[in-house]
């Protein structure tokens, strides 16, 4: 299991493919953090941004507008259902 602070987009998909878990944490507490990977807490949440596959998919996209980075490794909203 993989827990990724996530303060923006980041790319990577060499570290989700060989996660057997990978959870997003956005300022969240290490008791919290615990709670979930320990099965106290259920996690939950949605991506509030796409993360990219590539560098070269992030040069590619346009600047001024979001989530457009071709074949993302997670589109936005990906997740759990709340």
């Amino acid at each position: 299991m993989v827990c990724v602070h996530l303060e923006r987009p980041a790319v990577l998909p060499e570290i989700a493919e060989h996660a057997a878990a990978l959870l997003a944490d956005y300022g969240a507490s290490d008791e919290a953090v615990l709670d979930v990977v320990l099965g106290r807490a259920r996690p939950q949440g949605r991506l509030p941004f796409e993360l990219p596959r590539s560098m070269e998919a992030v040069r590619a996209a346009r600047p001024d507008v979001p989530n457009d980075t071709a074949d993302p490794v997670f589109p936005h909203g990906h997740g759990l259902e709340l």
